[in-house]
């Protein structure tokens, strides 16, 4: 039987046990649920679509360090490689992977990048297929990665862990 690491007063350290994929699946799926939520009421009630996606989606790339719902109910966190908190630009480095499809296709709905009629159409179309292999590469990689880490985990140097 192996005993916990301790620290040099021979003290016991906590250890940081990997979530499962499971629960960081369903937390990151009831983040995306109350970004969309957010996306329609903003939508409905005092910003034109795009702006009410860029508000949506910065929230959602930022949920690591302000508090995510998902995470909070299914007892998960996300935290550094050495298990300090994320700060935001942490946060905003994990989530840039699914957040940017996002953000590009309100700008191209929105009329921003310039393109008109049927560029626009097969653009969003280009978008969207985008966000689906990031999704599925994503989920690839935490099944593929030690402690289930996407590339979002990769790129930010965090990980998921159980509260």
């Amino acid at each position: 039987m192996q005993l916990p690491p301790t620290d040099e007063a021979g003290r016991f350290l906590p250890t940081l046990r990997a979530a499962s994929i499971f629960s960081r699946y369903f937390a990151k799926a009831a983040d995306l649920t109350v970004a969309a939520a957010m996306i329609v009421v903003l939508t409905l009630t005092v910003l034109p679509f795009h702006w009410a996606s860029v508000v949506g989606t910065t929230w959602f790339m930022l949920t690591d360090w302000a508090g995510s719902p998902g995470k909070w109910i299914l007892r998960i966190r996300a935290v550094t490689l050495d298990g300090a908190p994320l700060g935001p630009l942490a946060s905003l480095k994990r989530n840039l992977v699914l957040g940017l499809p996002t953000l590009s296709h309100a700008f191209l709905v929105g009329g921003y990048i310039g393109l008109q009629g049927d560029d626009r159409k097969w653009d969003a179309g280009v978008l969207v297929c985008i966000g689906i292999i990031v999704v599925f590469g994503e989920f690839i990689g935490m099944v593929m990665q030690p402690e289930s880490r996407r590339w979002g985990d990769t790129f930010a140097r965090s990980r998921v862990i159980d509260r």
